[in-house]
């Protein structure tokens, strides 16, 4: 459907013809479905990398599903796949249409939170945290903390618990080869957590790796006990750090 815009310019659609405003003035296009002819050029190889960028932000994000769910907002894929893509794009030796996330920099993902209203770094500020990748060996290392110096606690929390979720990837197809859950309770607020190590080893060689971490929040209810306070629309989780083996 066709109108005019509050400049009198026509905008909109009849049948396959578009009216757009471009500096002022009214340009008429065919829509390009209807015009018979395919995409090409550089057009077909964007297309191409854009149609990968997606197909490979679905199946990292399989692979953090057990973790995190359907606990994410609404724009959380589409800020999945745009990192993906710009990640792809940061390879200049690779030609239009051949981008690919592992001949890139798959590093941009650190610090993509899957809730920007709740998000991790602000309900989390673990100082010298450490994530070190040699070997084919995964360390981390959570120092001593006091629960309520270093996170951030909902009215309601009365306990909590730090998550760390590895999710292993092969370099190619990006299909999940296999995950370890890393989990630190916190039984109360005024806790203090002893350090604490984890170690995932034997990882495959040629291999992408995602370390998501998320903090779960616990609440005491006179029915049901201990009830998780985390939602759809609440969750702090963040893509923490990545690695390639």
């Amino acid at each position: 459907m066709a109108k005019l815009d509050p400049k009198n310019g026509l905008v909109g659609s009849i049948g396959q013809l578009v009216f757009r405003r471009v500096n002022g003035e009214t340009v008429v296009q065919g829509k390009p479905e209807k015009t018979g002819r395919p995409p090409s050029g550089r057009s077909k190889e964007t297309a191409t990398d854009f149609g990968r960028a997606s197909q490979t932000t679905s199946r990292l994000m399989g692979g953090l599903r057990p973790f995190i769910g359907n606990m994410y907002d609404s724009q959380f894929f589409n800020r999945f796949r745009k990192a993906v893509y710009q990640g792809m794009k940061m390879n200049n030796t690779l030609p239009q249409g051949s981008f690919d996330l592992w001949q890139g920099e798959p590093t941009v993902l650190e610090g993509l939170e899957a809730d920007l209203k709740n998000q991790y770094s602000q309900y989390v500020q673990m100082r010298g945290l450490q994530l070190n990748l040699k070997a084919g060996t995964l360390e981390i290392s959570v120092p001593e903390f006091k629960a309520d110096n270093h996170l951030s606690w909902p009215v309601k929390a009365s306990e909590a618990e730090l998550g760390y979720w590895i999710s292993v990837y092969e370099s190619q197809t990006y299909q999940v080869l296999r995950h370890e859950f890393f989990r630190i309770p916190i039984p109360h607020k005024t806790q203090r957590i002893p350090a604490t190590h984890y170690t995932a080893t034997a990882l495959p060689a040629e291999a992408l790796l995602l370390v998501t971490a998320g903090v779960l929040y616990y609440t005491a209810d006179f029915r049901m006990g201990k009830v998780c306070m985390n939602s759809k629309a609440f969750n702090p989780t963040q893509v923490l750090k990545v690695f390639r083996t």
